[in-house]
């Protein structure tokens, strides 16, 4: 287990958070160590007391974004905090050797960093002003003939190598946003009806209902179900089945209001989560449902209804999501039972 987690235990892998935040606390543990050690011994050995000013100094600001992020700071913050960091650092380190003993080189390190800790806009424009500066500066210690190790050649190489990186850690983060979006989109979606599955739903439903805790207001949930589905499956066959259960999720998703949440819960089974909704208001809801199941032809003329329970969570000391849920699944049971084609809720 990563240490930091002690300090974040709400982050898992799972968290879009989590590769950002493994990444600041590396970054800052390596600049902890680097600046720590280059200062001492540009004290001892190297007798050069203002570099090692600059190593401290960044050796300071680590210890200080270090204690922000242990702390619960916020990420965002931190991040922006360690580029800001790293650049100020480079570039003391750059105008104290003039451009000499490759200084301009260490600026090249900065755009992977403000790419994985900024994302593709603000890492662009940090990275492409910070290289523009360093090409601006490099340009001016060449007419000043500062020093005989810049030319006009070794400016339009930095140049060259600057603009390669900035599109290159571009095309890649692009890249890779694309996957994890893909990734994610996949992670949490019904393959055949492409609604929510039920893990998304699990923790959309703890966060709906944290979010209710603290607003005080109710959370309604409906679990429907497709009504003599074997039926359906025995008489026209399991392909018919399935444009049956995505016919009627686009019926659902077209009744639901923008803040619900749909997901499959368990073959033709579906729950809807309702925030900031009470018992009349997911009834008549329900009753919308059950009219535009009736209405709509499915597949091939095929009419299909639906059976639904619905519960409410109203914060009042007692109630669980466990107790939402059996609630919920106990009217269901009831509809279909009472006749099926209908709607219940609390008896």
């Amino acid at each position: 287990m990563k240490f930091w987690r002690k300090y974040h235990p709400d982050i898992d892998a799972a968290d879009p958070r989590y590769k950002q935040v493994s990444l600041i606390y590396s970054i800052l543990l390596i600049m902890i160590a680097y600046f720590g050690i280059i200062g001492t011994l540009n004290i001892t050995l190297f007798d050069a007391p203002e570099i090692a000013f600059f190593d401290y100094l960044g050796l300071t600001l680590a210890v200080s974004i270090l204690w922000f992020v242990n702390k619960g700071g916020n990420f965002k913050v931190a991040s922006w905090a360690v580029i800001i960091a790293i650049a100020t650092i480079l570039l003391a380190f750059v105008h104290l050797a003039e451009g000499r003993n490759y200084s301009l080189m260490w600026v090249t390190i900065l755009p992977p960093f403000a790419f994985f800790l900024l994302g593709r806009r603000d890492g662009s424009w940090v990275s492409a002003i910070i290289l523009g500066y360093c090409s601006w500066y490099m340009y001016q210690l060449i007419n000043q003939q500062v020093t005989a190790n810049l030319s006009l050649g070794a400016l339009f190489n930095f140049i060259e190598v600057a603009t390669a990186q900035v599109f290159l850690f571009r095309f890649y983060e692009n890249s890779r946003q694309e996957a994890y979006d893909q990734l994610q989109k996949t992670a949490i979606t019904d393959p055949l009806t492409k609604v929510f599955n039920r893990l998304h739903l699990d923790n959309t439903l703890s966060a709906v209902i944290s979010q209710a805790n603290r607003a005080n207001q109710p959370v309604s949930v409906l679990l429907l179900d497709v009504d003599h589905f074997k039926d359906v499956n025995d008489k026209y066959g399991h392909l018919i089945g399935d444009k049956v259960l995505i016919k009627l999720c686009d019926v659902l998703r077209d009744t639901i209001r923008e803040t619900d949440s749909l997901g499959r819960w368990g073959g033709e089974e579906f729950l809807v989560i309702c925030p900031n909704t009470n018992q009349q208001q997911a009834m008549q809801l329900g009753q919308r449902i059950i009219e535009n199941v009736r209405a709509e032809a499915i597949e091939n003329n095929i009419h299909i209804t639906v059976s639904i329970g619905t519960a409410t969570y109203t914060n009042n000391g007692t109630d669980t999501i466990d107790q939402l849920l059996l609630s919920a699944d106990e009217n269901l049971y009831r509809a279909k039972h009472g006749g099926r084609d209908q709607v219940l809720g609390m008896p």
